[in-house]
């Protein structure tokens, strides 16, 4: 994938006692690099600067790969009594739908609608592949070949970010203009370079303008810098305007159950919905005056058996938690001609749960 390394390993057998090693590119073969055992040298192709190593044995390590590194690729082995040839074929795509990064620092955000929000990110050196992500199906926003110094790509697959993305082209910051509610959620970050590739992540939440000042104060906002070992559940709620409660943290085992609680009075007659993602799939529901309740397993089956309702409360309750279980959790309920709704963006990591709920 973009932004990864390979290495190209020649059969062992054959480079014993070699005299003299040499990489070839492409279908006209030209040479990258060539090593004696003792000296290394790479030719100086820009398309490879800074992106070879070639170690003693005669294994080549290409960093930070584009798609533009996709081919054949030849080692040319020369002995005392003749040479031989190894063939490598490399295909290269682009980044993955998914962005990994189990041990990404993680930074909690918020903003009022309609102001802008700029998504920093540590600083870049000129040769960075960036790519940013949204949401639980991490969706593809923005990718910019910084080295390439071409314009940055801006995705607009559901048009929630229509113009109003920025990347900083000399920094890799995003900075997202207008904002809207619907800009709330989990927000990813893949910075490759030759050295190295970084990961960071944030949670964006946008509260509406009149919230009064104790419920914006709840908001926290801060920077979690998570181990592997270490994982994520946030909890971001969505109150009347007139609630101030104070915020809460603790940690429970990994695949421990997790409950979403309304924390607002169940009345006779509520219809409770339970919708998870950006897209709203139904997972749960409580029928209005039947009380009958019903689980759903989501189209990828990630539910099943998992799934558990509480008739009085209207919580639901997530069993043996996995990562992924992250995303964005929506409770609608309907009471006559009214409805609430609350908000849940939830972070799964590995091993151990940290749970902290946000006011907003």
């Amino acid at each position: 994938m973009e932004g990864d390394s390979v290495t190209l390993n020649p059969n062992l057998s054959q480079i014993q006692g070699f005299i003299e090693m040499l990489w070839r590119f492409g279908e006209k073969g030209f040479t990258i690099a060539q090593t004696d055992g003792n000296k290394t040298s790479y030719e100086d192709y820009e398309v490879f600067r800074g992106r070879l190593q070639l170690n003693q044995n005669g294994s080549l390590t290409i960093t930070n790969v584009r798609t533009n590194h996709s081919g054949l690729y030849e080692a040319e082995i020369r002995h005392k009594t003749g040479t031989s040839n190894q063939k490598f074929s490399i295909t290269v795509y682009e980044s993955p739908s998914v962005i990994a990064g189990a041990e990404a620092e993680m930074k909690l955000m918020s903003v009022k609608e309609g102001d802008p929000v700029t998504l920093h990110v540590p600083q870049i050196q000129g040769n960075e592949l960036i790519v940013w992500r949204f949401g639980d199906e991490e969706e593809l926003i923005v990718k910019a070949d910084i080295e390439a110094k071409s314009s940055s790509l801006y995705y607009e697959t559901d048009e929630r970010f229509r113009d109003r993305l920025k990347l900083n082209d000399q920094t890799g910051s995003l900075t997202i203009t207008n904002t809207r509610t619907t800009d709330s959620g989990l927000y990813k970050v893949k910075i490759s370079s030759n050295k190295q590739t970084l990961y960071k992540r944030f949670i964006v939440t946008v509260s509406e303008r009149g919230l009064s000042g104790g419920a914006v104060a709840g908001i926290v906002v801060g920077v979690l810098l998570l181990a592997a070992a270490a994982a994520g559940v946030i909890y971001f709620y969505r109150r009347p305007r007139t609630t101030n409660l104070p915020s809460q943290t603790w940690s429970v085992p990994t695949a421990d159950d997790v409950p979403l609680n309304p924390d607002t009075e169940i009345q006779t007659g509520d219809e409770i919905l339970w919708l998870f993602g950006y897209k709203d799939a139904l997972i749960a529901e409580i029928k209005g005056e039947t009380r009958e309740m019903t689980t759903h397993e989501g189209a990828d089956e990630r539910f099943m058996n998992r799934l558990e309702l509480d008739e009085k409360t209207g919580s639901l309750t997530i069993n043996e938690i996995l990562t992924k279980h992250t995303g964005l959790y929506t409770l609608k309920i309907r009471r006559g001609r009214e409805t609430f709704y609350k908000r849940f963006i939830v972070s799964v990591r590995v091993s151990l749960i940290s749970v902290s709920f946000v006011l907003i």
